[in-house]
C-alpha cells in the first residue's frame, strides 16, 4: 500500500504578491483610461487640423481674388476705391464673426508632483 500526502498552501488575500497583482491591475486600467482619453483628444485634433486647412484654403483664394480684382481695376482709380472700401466693410464682419467663432482656450491644467 502506497500512501501520497500533498499539501496545499493558499495564499491569504494580504499576501503582498495579491497587493501588487492588484496595483498592476489599477495601473493597467488607468493606462486604458488614459489611452481613450488621448485618443479623443487627437480625433478633436485631427477635426481642428482639417478646418484650419480649409480655412487656409479659402483664405489663400481671397488673396488670390484679390489680387486678380485689383490687376484689372489698376487703371481705374475710382472703382479701386469703391473695392477698397468694400474691403474695409467685409474686413469689419469677418474680425467679428473671427472672433464670435474663435473657442477660448482652457486654462492649462496642474501637472500633479508626485
Amino acid at each position: 500500500m502506497k500512501i501520497s500526502v500533498d499539501v496545499f498552501h493558499h495564499y491569504g488575500i494580504r499576501d503582498p504578491v495579491y497587493k501588487k497583482l492588484d496595483m498592476v491591475i489599477q495601473l493597467l486600467k488607468d493606462i486604458q483610461r488614459k489611452e481613450e482619453q488621448m485618443s479623443q483628444e487627437l480625433d478633436d485634433l485631427e477635426v481642428a487640423v482639417n478646418e484650419n486647412t480649409s480655412l487656409d484654403a479659402s483664405i489663400i483664394q481671397l488673396v488670390n481674388g484679390l489680387a486678380e480684382q485689383i490687376e484689372v481695376l489698376k487703371d481705374n482709380p475710382a472703382r479701386l476705391v469703391a473695392l477698397a472700401a468694400s474691403l474695409r466693410a467685409s474686413s469689419a464682419a469677418m474680425a467679428e464673426a473671427v472672433q464670435a467663432n474663435t473657442p477660448q482656450l482652457p486654462p492649462d491644467p496642474e501637472v500633479p508632483t508626485e
